[in-house]
């Protein structure tokens, strides 16, 4: 990595520049797929991508706020955040230039891979500038350096540095195509037809005329539009007069009439009016005799280049297995590959159709087969959430414990999901289930940190480990109760969902080794302290600062964590590391109720610690407190005082003389 520093204003306005390229194109992408079928391929991998560039506008966006806002930024960070700022604004720069000049038509049948690429690249340096924004919060140099000397950290910045070359090899890889394709197009735009009177007029689309003026070559036109037209699919073939009639009779399955067609000679690569040959009829309707017919005609199975799939995947994204079959029987290959190295395997899963997958498998596919990002397909099966389709790979093989592209398993894709099927689907096929994130979460915690306990509750049913902790050795209980965005009702099923499954109430924290009773005083509200004192939390412990439960309760004003301690038998005289008690602070206060309250349960004013307290109350002549004080007293002393006046009274009998019956009146009137 290039040692580069940065002036916060630079960096700063890297972010910008990549913030307002995000939104730019995310909203091209998504005018682009408003335009495709609802459930075309390339629309639905618009959509996601436009949902990447949205998340990294987002990240973008905090990651600026934060850099204003950090007290400091240490020089390994300036230079992470150089390197990657700018190698992302240079990438994003790109793309909106090829982006702005495509056009719906140019979509109509592009690979998904390279789609997938730039999803992939914007879904990652997301990732990575939410992460910066965290090591951004760490106001110590060597906080800094230590999170980004970090595994995760450094495995972040692997695939951020992945996802750039990927791109570029993508761009160059295209760039080859687009000059090879240019002298073609070139020339077929200055060669006139030629003059012969048994060539068919040319075809030209009403909704374009001779003068239309983006018929035009403009020489400021973008070099992306090149680059995008590159992508889609060649010179289409213009319409045979027999075209269309050999395509209709495909569709009905009439074979007498394919055959007639054929030998009259119509164009078995032609296209009908619908931009379909007549092989691609074949798929749609599933008509094997006829794909047969044309196969065996000489039909072209190659495809213009790498925008357009093969027929035998075309055929499976369909559904058209008999078709598919006839085609592996004239040589189809399911290996065979895109230009960009990426299986067309890869399609047909994002496609969805479960037959199809099932079909190539069993014809020898791999079931791990990657993208070009590295990516498993099981992976795009759990985000589509298919779960007949997850089954399926994982019975022929698929890795159940594969990660995505920035290391997630598919566990937390389906927590993301918020996918109960998917999730027990998984577990009941033997995912780990205490996998990590790749930041490090474990599921469970993933799951409880988005909200979605019902899935937590599939997770520990599932042998999740409710006692496990975060990267930092952190027990879940205390993320959850020092956890301040969680609402106290959440929170308290939270705790009880993870007590009842086996931890410790008295679990400590990973830095202070303070138990999860002090972490609930300090950061909750009283149903939790009491949800946690009602598990028997101990009650005899010390805050950070030494005081105890009930010292610390009053410093920061909880009446009610107070009541709740006292409820739970906490010790009401225990003297702190300050040397106060719950009494001494109480009469200091001046207050009454808190002391009354105190004195209730037991509070002993005559205790050496509250001493000077009790002097200062009848100093300043508070009867009140003094009246509570002897009352108190007095009822404390009750007991023996009766005990020393009542007289020795002889237990009687039958046998004892009328003398030493005792005067019964005089005792009852005190006369004795």
């Amino acid at each position: 990595m290039t040692d580069c520093v940065m002036s916060l204003t630079d960096l700063t306005g890297f972010c910008t520049s990549i913030s307002l390229y995000a939104t730019s194109i995310a909203a091209a992408a998504k005018k682009l797929a408003s335009a495709l079928e609802k459930d075309h391929q390339n629309a639905l991998q618009l959509n996601l991508m436009a949902s990447s560039l949205g998340q990294l506008h987002r990240s973008a966006a905090q990651l600026e706020k934060a850099l204003n806002a950090a007290p400091l930024i240490s020089r390994q960070l300036n230079v992470q955040l150089c390197c990657l700022l700018t190698a992302c604004a240079s990438r994003m720069a790109d793309l909106h230039t090829d982006f702005m000049n495509l056009q719906p038509f140019d979509l109509s049948s592009l690979n998904s891979s390279f789609l997938t690429t730039y999803s992939g690249f914007a879904m990652i340096h997301g990732q990575v500038f939410v992460f910066l924004t965290s090591v951004l919060s760490q106001h110590e140099q060597t906080q800094q350096e230590q999170s980004l000397d970090s595994t995760a950290a450094r495995e972040l910045t692997k695939q951020a540095e992945t996802s750039s070359h990927l791109v570029d090899k993508l761009r160059i890889l295209q760039s080859n195509i687009d000059s090879t394709m240019s002298p073609t197009l070139s020339d077929s735009r200055q060669l006139p037809a030629p003059n012969n009177d048994d060539t068919p007029p040319p075809y030209m689309s009403p909704a374009i005329s001779p003068a239309s003026p983006t018929m035009v070559p403009s020489p400021g036109r973008s070099k992306g539009s090149s680059f995008f037209r590159a992508l889609t699919s060649s010179l289409r073939s213009k319409p045979d007069p027999l075209v269309s009639a050999l395509c209709q009779a495909v569709v009905q399955g009439n074979e007498q009439q394919i055959s007639g067609l054929i030998s009259q000679g119509a164009n078995i690569n032609g296209s009908n009016e619908d931009g379909r040959t007549p092989l691609k009829c074949a798929i749609k309707s599933d008509q094997a005799r006829a794909a047969r017919l044309l196969l065996s005609a000489g039909v072209k199975t190659s495809t213009k280049g790498w925008s357009e799939l093969p027929p035998l995947f075309q055929a499976a994204s369909a559904g058209s297995l008999n078709v598919a079959q006839v085609l592996l029987e004239f040589g189809a290959d399911v290996h065979s590959k895109a230009a960009s190295g990426q299986s067309y395997l890869v399609d047909v899963v994002n496609k969805g159709n479960v037959a199809g997958v099932g079909f190539l498998l069993a014809s020898g596919a791999a079931a791990d087969t990657k993208d070009i990002t590295g990516q498993q397909i099981i992976v795009t099966a759990v985000k589509k959430g298919s779960v007949e389709l997850v089954r399926l790979l994982i019975d022929n093989g698929a890795d159940i414990n594969a990660t995505d592209i920035v290391g997630n398993p598919l566990l937390a894709t389906a927590v993301e999901k918020g996918d109960i099927n998917m999730l027990e689907l998984l577990l009941d096929k033997g995912v780990i289930v205490d996998a990590r994130t790749h930041l490090g979460m474990t599921i469970l915690e993933h799951a409880i940190g988005r909200r979605k306990f019902d899935i937590a509750k599939k997770l520990l049913v599932g042998g999740a480990n409710p006692g496990g902790t975060d990267i930092h050795s952190q027990p879940i209980l205390i993320k959850i109760l020092r956890d301040a965005l969680l609402k106290t009702e959440d929170k308290v099923e939270v705790i009880r969902l993870l007590l009842d499954n086996g931890v410790d109430p008295d679990t400590t924290d990973a830095i202070w080794g303070l138990p999860a009773i002090c972490h609930a005083v300090e950061m909750s509200k009283t149903p939790v302290v009491e949800e946690m004192l009602r598990r028997g939390a101990k009650t005899k412990v010390r805050m950070l600062a030494g005081q105890t439960l009930l010292t610390y309760s009053i410093d920061v004003n909880r009446r009610n964590h107070i009541k709740a301690l006292l409820d739970y038998g906490a010790d009401v005289n225990e003297v702190d590391g300050l040397n106060r008690t719950p009494l001494m602070l109480a009469l200091l206060r001046l207050d009454y109720n808190l002391a009354k309250m105190f004195v209730d349960h037991g509070a002993d004013a005559t205790a050496k610690a509250n001493e000077e307290a009790v002097k200062f109350i009848k100093a300043i002549k508070r009867n009140d407190f003094l009246d509570l004080f002897r009352l108190a007293g007095n009822a404390a002393s009750e007991p023996a005082r009766l005990e020393r006046n009542i007289p020795i009274v002889p237990h009687y009998t039958a046998e004892m003389p009328a003398s030493e019956v005792p005067p019964s009146y005089e005792l009852a009137a005190g006369k004795w």
